[in-house]
């Protein structure tokens, strides 16, 4: 890609998630150039259009498409706003962002994945852990030949409790779409795809429960998820997130999305000790942090749509990962209302 090469994107949709963790890192990204905002309410485009760039504000995103040439754009909002506005745009054979999930249904995933495939484009779908720096050195990790064939496969997420939204019947149900799909698509990317699941289930309110899940995947590997709102009292401030993956006598440990730990099978020493553990570890330093949308993936989720617009970059999290991590939530609820194990749908 040269260095004067950017990607000209349009945002549908300009509201608090994509004002709070989208926009700041698209603005400092030097490979993206904002040509035009859309949102139904004319002052807060025009507000995000000065905040963060944009030469032409619009309200109709019809009119918006018809006027400037993209590449793509990002349609950010609830799941149920994405699937009604992000086909209209992969009609148009362009390429769409959609924050995850990209509907409330795998059913609904599917057949806007479908679209996308009917017109010739694709979509990308935001699990932004996939870029976050931890995560991606873990990866690394686990593909190296040192670490062998993975095992086990291990996740703990916890948080306050979570609300009823987007329509959806329950809030024990919407925690599993609204929020866990973020989990489900961890585990596929560093354990495979998910084959089945049988989930334990309890609730203290309708608004504080938990889930714990045995996981099969298809490739051999078992695990367990664990995912909680019974352990904090401040529903999304106070999340705890740990990810282990043990491989040939080696244990991969993140905590946070931010520290890593990798046990290694050989000792530092030629005589080692009979007592303790050598581990080789990553720390982030404070001014690291600081950086939260380059540090924790948005930044880097954001540029990577830009570089597939600009044909630099293929494959991702696309539409299709949407899906099967919906069809995960899907199992793990039906698993749990019926007590027994669930094979995960298909898609």
């Amino acid at each position: 890609m040269t260095a004067d090469k950017k990607a000209r994107l349009a945002f549908l949709g300009c509201g608090g998630f994509c004002t709070a963790s989208i926009l700041p890192g698209v603005a400092r990204s030097g490979i993206i150039d904002i040509v035009a905002m859309c949102d139904i309410d004319r002052e807060r485009a025009e507000d995000r259009a000065r905040r963060f760039g944009g030469s032409r504000v619009y309200t109709d995103y019809e009119e918006m498409l018809d006027k400037e040439q993209v590449d793509g754009v990002f349609v950010i909002g609830p799941a149920p706003q994405q699937y009604e506005l992000a086909p209209k745009v992969l009609e148009r054979g362009i390429p769409v962002y959609v924050e995850k999930p990209s509907a409330n249904t795998s059913a609904q995933a599917v057949e806007m994945a479908g679209i996308a495939e009917k017109h010739g484009t694709w979509g990308q779908v935001g699990f932004m852990k996939r870029f976050c720096e931890a995560y991606t050195i873990g990866k690394e990790i686990i593909n190296c030949a040192e670490f062998g064939s993975i095992a086990t496969v291990h996740i703990k997420f916890g948080q306050g409790d979570y609300p009823q939204i987007w329509g959806i019947d329950s809030a024990r149900r919407a925690f599993l779409i609204g929020q866990c799909v973020h989990i489900f698509d961890l585990a596929r990317f560093f354990g495979g795809e998910v084959k089945a699941v049988y989930s334990l289930y309890t609730e203290r309110t309708e608004t504080q429960f938990a889930y714990l899940i045995n996981v099969e995947f298809a490739n051999g590997v078992i695990g367990q998820i664990n995912i909680t709102g019974l352990e904090s009292s401040k529903a999304f401030s106070d999340i705890q997130e740990r990810l282990e993956v043990a491989g040939d006598m080696q244990l991969l440990t993140i905590e946070d999305m931010a520290s890593v730990d990798w046990k290694r099978k050989e000792d530092w020493l030629s005589e080692p000790v009979r007592r303790g553990k050598f581990s080789s570890q990553y720390r982030p330093a404070l001014l690291t942090v600081v950086d939260g949308h380059t540090f924790y993936g948005y930044k880097g989720e954001a540029e990577h749509f830009a570089r597939r617009c600009l044909g630099e970059v293929c494959e991702g999290p696309d539409l299709w990962d949407s899906a099967r991590a919906l069809a995960i939530g899907e199992a793990v609820y039906e698993s749990a209302q019926s007590g027994q194990r669930v094979v995960v749908a298909q898609v």
